[in-house]
């Protein structure tokens, strides 16, 4: 097991029981976010990206905190929204709530090392909005996450440069959907009928 810096080995054991097995060749498509709430978009970009990728498996992977300091509701409750939104992908997806073990601030660099060091031979692809082409720089180490994941690039409203898939997935956004909600209008159209029900008994977003 190689090392990561910040973790210790024992920290970095423990990990190990919350990261699924490799499948297949290890081409595992990474699908981070706030997820604050999940929304069609992100089911449809998933899909989108399993059919023009070779992937063996999708791993959707909720931030602990935002890097910009956005406010989120809990952790919990966005863990749970993804189970919901991403259950149509059966056996396909899996959601893992690895950043809120990982030490804060919680870094994509961080996360790909923990992930190549416990899986050997995974051979992940970050799916990223188009959007973050502009902020990329910004991140940690940002040459480092490159190399250590495979960028596939999918279109945001207003960011369509970059990206690789040319279709027209539905451009929405979580803030859409918030403000949406926080307005009284009907967003049923554009989130899975469980996150809904799960938004509005929490009270989240309210």
């Amino acid at each position: 097991m190689s090392r990561v810096e910040g973790i210790d080995d024992d920290a970095l054991a423990a990990l190990d029981t919350f990261i699924p097995p490799l499948r297949g060749l290890g081409r595992i498509g990474l699908l981070g976010g706030s997820f604050n709430p999940p929304h069609l978009g992100h089911a449809m970009i998933a899909l989108a990206v399993y059919a023009t990728e070779e992937l063996d498996h999708l791993w959707v992977i909720p931030t602990a905190s935002h890097a910009f300091g956005k406010d989120l509701v809990p952790f919990d409750d966005r863990v749970r929204m993804c189970h919901l939104a991403f259950r149509h992908f059966a056996g396909g997806a899996a959601v893992l709530d690895l950043e809120k073990r990982l030490p804060a601030p919680s870094y994509t660099v961080t996360l790909l090392r923990v992930l190549h060091a416990l899986r050997p031979g995974i051979r992940p692809v970050w799916i990223a909005g188009s959007d973050i082409l502009q902020d990329l720089p910004k991140w940690k180490e940002p040459e480092e996450v490159q190399r250590l994941a495979r960028l596939v690039v999918v279109p945001r409203r207003g960011y369509e440069a970059g990206a690789k898939l040319g279709i027209d997935l539905p451009l929405l956004s979580s803030t859409d959907v918030r403000t949406l909600f926080r307005e009284g209008r009907d967003i049923s159209g554009l989130i899975d009928r469980e996150v809904l029900t799960l938004i509005e008994r929490r009270g989240l977003y309210s």
